[in-house]
């Protein structure tokens, strides 16, 4: 595993955002799903919160993860809508909050607009520490794309103008070769 519990994230030589991570309890893990609040159907569960004046605040994510086969389509998300359409920075990404690398939608529930900067490194960076906690404790020969591998809830944060102010990961991963679950923080925030 790798070591880091910190990382920069940069863009042009400036510090735009910050990666965190640290073990955690199984005992956080339900804590933040608690007030999340949320059922899933179809392994996926959304829930928003708003600003006064309408804009997006607060939006929680719950997911069941699995892993994508290799070389697996991925969706066109041109037409599809986003949860804070009001921020629409240059170089403009749409970035999953539930990744489609593990099984997250494709729909506007799970799409919010990111800095294409902060979506390749920072959140790019937490799904291959994701990915390597899944793959940790995947059984060798274990390829079944449709296994449930963890579980994920997400809370993202925003200005009244949509911007994103910071990513929680929360994940809890199933190790099929003892049986047993490991949980695991991961924090972006931006600077």
């Amino acid at each position: 595993m790798p070591a880091w519990s910190r990382r920069d994230i940069k863009e042009n030589g400036t510090t735009i955002g910050r990666i965190l991570y640290t073990p955690t309890t199984q005992a956080k893990y339900r804590e933040l799903k608690g007030r999340a609040n949320l059922n899933r159907v179809n392994r996926f569960a959304q829930r928003s919160s708003f600003h006064g004046g309408g804009g997006i605040k607060k939006v929680y994510v719950s997911a069941k993860l699995r892993t994508r086969p290799s070389g697996a389509a991925r969706d066109n998300l041109a037409g599809i809508g986003v949860v804070n359409p009001g921020y629409v920075p240059a170089n403009v990404h749409k970035a999953h909050l539930a990744s489609d690398r593990f099984g997250g939608p494709s729909n506007a529930q799970n799409l919010v607009n990111e800095k294409s900067r902060i979506n390749l490194s920072a959140h790019k960076r937490i799904e291959n520490r994701i990915a390597k906690l899944i793959k940790a404790g995947t059984p060798a020969g274990d390829n079944s794309p449709t296994r449930n591998r963890a579980g994920l809830i997400v809370r993202e944060t925003y200005s009244a103008a949509g911007k994103p102010t910071g990513r929680l990961y929360m994940v809890s991963v199933m190790n099929r070769n003892n049986n047993s679950r490991s949980y695991h923080k991961l924090e972006f925030r931006p600077i």
